[in-house]
């Protein structure tokens, strides 16, 4: 849907477009084995900045929820659960046709490479579950949760109860090794929704997964507790923000004391994975709320560039994807991929591979800067 600009937070988009940024490095890269370890997800225990995109927009998705909430109430009138329904399947649709994308490019730039048509091929093997599809269930099991749970009590306790569930069932399942890579909880679920054919790169896993949406879900009610801290009527900045910085310092050590008891994993969203990143999440937006609070105009002219692309952060999430995935199927006469042939014959000789690969996809970021500098300057909005 196509919307006119209306008034919006400064510091909730150019937090949002730190993260497409940040999204838009990790995923541009033309060599991902020569690439810096940082911008590489973590094989399975740990975190690394690649790790951060994901919950990065699942708290940006509670804020701004939260917002929301703020604008349209509890009045039953406003038909909150419709517009939280509606948007929730917006982008479990979008997410699907993102998720077959490999197979529609395959079959027209590689025809040969499958034994069956297009739609058998979605059928037998097509990815059910995907990014924009976890965020389409988190949003709705968040907002619901947010909408019924007024108090900040009450959504700061249920917050901790799933992560409590998520953790608990994974010691259940396995009380001696209950985060093995090759045996847990969540992939005995995957293995019965979506199915192994169905799950990511054609695994017994899914990294989306459904039980991660448990532990996801919180994340995004801690988003919303941020957005709660925003909107304090009349509430000086500096309460305002001391309460996240309070919030956030309280997420980071529960994590850092869970992690003796879990591992930090983000192809789980562990219990800790979801306290630390929130915890950081929440201390990067007090930190960006109190310096557009201050120094409103140095602010814009420096994060002028994020807050572009965090207008339209869906956007940004779905068009570079498309275009990427695309440039990955083309192949040159000698057989390579199209994108990293480009970075091979423009940055690769300049300093070292792992330099020129982040200089190649710092290029990346900055082509889609123009179009996203345009529908600021003409007050366009891609909302669902």
């Amino acid at each position: 849907m196509l919307l006119r600009q209306h008034r919006r937070l400064p510091s909730l988009d150019v937090f949002r477009g730190l993260v497409i940024a940040c999204m838009l490095l990790v995923n541009g890269l033309p060599d991902f084995s020569e690439a810096y370890p940082i911008l590489l997800h973590s094989p399975w225990e740990g975190i690394t900045l690649a790790d951060f995109v994901m919950p990065g927009f699942i708290f940006a998705m509670g804020t701004a929820g939260a917002l929301h909430l703020a604008k349209y109430g509890r009045n039953r009138e406003n038909d909150i659960f419709g517009r939280i329904t509606r948007r929730s399947l917006i982008l479990i649709l979008l997410g699907l046709f993102l998720s077959q994308m490999p197979l529609i490019l395959q079959h027209f730039f590689s025809p040969g490479a499958a034994s069956s048509g297009l739609l058998a091929q979605i059928i037998d093997h097509g990815r059910v579950l995907g990014v924009l599809q976890r965020l389409g269930l988190v949003y709705f099991c968040g907002m619901i949760l947010a909408w019924g749970l007024e108090r900040n009590s009450l959504l700061n306790t249920m917050a901790f109860l799933l992560l409590l569930l998520s953790s608990v069932c994974f010691h259940l399942y396995d009380t001696s090794s209950p985060f093995s890579p090759t045996d847990n909880i969540s992939m005995v679920i995957d293995g019965i929704f979506p199915g192994a054919a169905h799950c990511y790169m054609g695994g017994n896993f899914d990294p989306e997964g459904l039980y991660g949406t448990i532990a996801a879900t919180a994340s995004m009610l801690f988003g919303i507790m941020a957005g709660r801290h925003l909107t304090v009527d009349n509430a000086p900045v500096f309460e305002r923000v001391g309460k996240m910085i309070l919030h956030g310092g309280v997420l980071l050590l529960a994590g850092g004391l869970w992690s003796y008891m879990d591992i930090i994993c983000k192809n789980l969203w562990t219990a800790p994975f979801a306290l630390l990143t929130s915890g950081f999440c929440m201390w990067l937006l007090a930190l960006l709320e109190i310096s557009f609070s201050f120094m409103p105009d140095f602010m814009g002219w420096l994060c002028a560039s994020w807050r572009w692309l965090g207008k339209n952060a869906l956007l940004f999430y779905i068009l570079p994807e498309v275009v990427l995935m695309t440039l990955w199927h083309v192949q040159t006469v000698s057989g390579t991929p199209l994108y990293p042939w480009l970075w091979s014959v423009t940055l690769k000789g300049i300093g070292n591979v792992p330099l020129s690969i982040l200089l190649f996809t710092l290029l990346w970021i900055g082509l889609w800067l123009p179009l996203a500098k345009y529908l600021h300057k003409h007050d366009i909005l891609f909302k669902v």
